[in-house]
């Protein structure tokens, strides 16, 4: 499908911003199904996007991607989560780690027009 004609689909979906990169990979931890993160640079925004979404499959719902603005600079393929007695923490690494869960972290050439559209939209409606 041309991406000219994706746009003009009636595609359902809620952005919901988190308050932390913690608060994202604990919700990716929590999903039932594969989790794979995005990053991208957002023009609209001017910042450096992390997010995941989170797909209904059909229920009478929108689809929903859940993003953090990220001010760090650390770089790899994965993101890994672990949480245990001594607290969360997070890295970004460039291997599997064991013992932790270790998201992919794709990164994206520029700044979907989904996303700029709807933050351009909320931007608007404030």
């Amino acid at each position: 499908m041309d991406p000219e004609d994706k746009e003009e689909c009636q595609w359902e979906l809620e952005l919901f911003k988190v308050n932390s990169l913690l608060d994202l990979l604990r919700l990716a931890a929590a999903s039932n199904s594969i989790t794979v993160i995005i990053e991208f640079w957002s023009e609209s925004l001017n910042e450096r996007i992390i997010g995941t979404f989170a797909n209904n499959y059909g229920a009478e719902k929108p689809d929903i991607f859940s993003y953090v603005v990220y001010k760090g600079d650390e770089t790899g393929s994965f993101l890994v989560y672990k949480a245990d007695e001594s607290g969360e923490q997070f890295s970004f690494s460039n291997f599997l780690s064991a013992g932790s869960m270790t998201f992919p972290l794709i990164k994206l050439s520029g700044e979907p027009k989904w996303f700029s559209k709807r933050i351009k939209s909320h931007e608007s409606e404030k």
